[in-house]
């Protein structure tokens, strides 16, 4: 971001009003140096050297304030500000030793002003250039300076925003009353018909409201292990509700398995799916979890829009690559096609993971192994 000057402009407006209120003093200096006392007693010299120290004036002006702009680009870190600041007035002074020796060739064009060239007055004016550099270098290096500091705090300001709607996100899935509204009344009806499994549907919630707890008060990322194994749990859970009209085929490489993710992305990933499509026993809704030999997370499905949108408020995609610009990961990639939509998560590498200093997390979420129905078993 700071490869580039914040603006497009070369002249600010506050470097416009600067350089105006320092004409009359910079034009009434060098005008002396050119031309003496006949510049104030002599009206047509007045005019003339006016509209000459002018037009000379703005031409150092646009070059100067080039090059060290210039400099700046090339400098653009903080860290860089001594070396930033020499070369800038380095680049100046030189310049300022053409721009004035062109001052003095350019006075002695006129026949008005009876100036003839000479190497004296270039000494001259390069003394009031060398004041005029470090003042300007001095104004600009302060002004950049400043205006990285605002940009910084912009981005801070944009990141905690950030950080504050993952966290009212993250809320939120501990939450997530509309899923606990419908595992409630599947519970319900379970006790009734079959209470084995509304035994083994009670374990398996509490196994996903622990994930969700644990997931979302510690940490920034989570092993895709854990994360395949909490969403294993989620979708028993789901299926008791949808039945055939869900179905989910989950591969993971093993090379894989150590590799980190944002934790419940599986989750709100699979809740939007839901959302958008219909499920029907006669029309079931696919969803693939697997890996691609690059190790990204693919998540696909057979697309079935539904013609009416119920506002459930769940978190969707949006929270998903909020969550990823959170922690600086790559942007998750959209495949979009007429029979079916994927999503691509980029895994962290447990290398970058230890670089960023982020805590692989274990789940302790352990399921039931006893019961043909437990999704570990599938």
């Amino acid at each position: 971001m700071f490869n580039e000057l914040p603006s497009k402009q070369l002249f600010t407006r506050r470097e416009l009003w600067y350089h105006s209120l320092m004409m009359p003093v910079l034009f009434s200096a060098g005008n002396y140096l050119f031309l003496r006392e006949r510049y104030f007693s002599d009206p047509v010299i007045f005019g003339w050297g006016t509209l000459l120290v002018f037009f000379l004036y703005w031409l150092s002006l646009v070059v100067l304030t080039a090059a060290v702009k210039g400099v700046f680009r090339q400098f653009p870190d903080a860290r860089q500000v001594r070396q930033r600041n020499l070369v800038a007035l380095l680049v100046a002074t030189t310049l300022t030793i053409g721009l004035a020796t062109f001052d003095v060739w350019a006075y002695s064009l006129f026949s008005v002003f009876n100036r003839p060239f000479d190497w004296s007055t270039v000494q001259a004016i390069l003394l009031l250039g060398f004041v005029f550099d470090l003042l300007l270098c001095f104004m600009l290096g302060i002004q950049y300076t400043y205006t990285r500091w605002q940009e910084s705090q912009t981005e801070k300001e944009q990141l905690k925003s950030l950080v504050v709607q993952h966290q009212l996100d993250r809320l939120k899935q501990q939450i997530n009353p509309h899923f606990l509204f419908n595992a409630l009344n599947s519970i319900s009806s379970l006790i009734a018909e079959d209470p084995k499994q509304a035994e083994v549907f009670v374990d398996e919630m509490a196994n996903v409201y622990r994930y969700m707890l644990q997931a979302a008060n510690q940490h920034a990322l989570v092993a895709l292990a854990d994360e395949v194994q909490f969403v294993q749990s989620y979708i028993w859970l789901l299926r008791i509700r949808y039945k055939t009209a869900l179905q989910t085929t989950i591969h993971i490489d093993a090379r894989c398995e150590c590799a980190q993710l944002p934790p419940l992305t599986l989750q709100i990933l699979l809740d939007d799916i839901i959302q958008h499509n219909t499920l029907k026993p006669d029309k079931p809704l696919h969803i693939q979890i697997s890996t691609t030999p690059d190790r990204w997370l693919r998540i696909s499905h057979n697309r079935q829009p539904r013609t009416i949108l119920v506002d459930t408020r769940l978190p969707g995609l949006d929270t998903v690559i909020n969550r990823y610009r959170t922690v600086s990961l790559d942007m998750p990639v959209l495949e979009n096609h007429p029979e079916e939509a994927s999503i691509l998560l980029p895994l962290v590498t447990s290398t970058y993971s230890t670089q960023l200093n982020l805590t692989i997390f274990h789940s302790n979420s352990n399921t039931n192994s006893n019961t043909p129905d437990n999704p570990n078993n599938g």
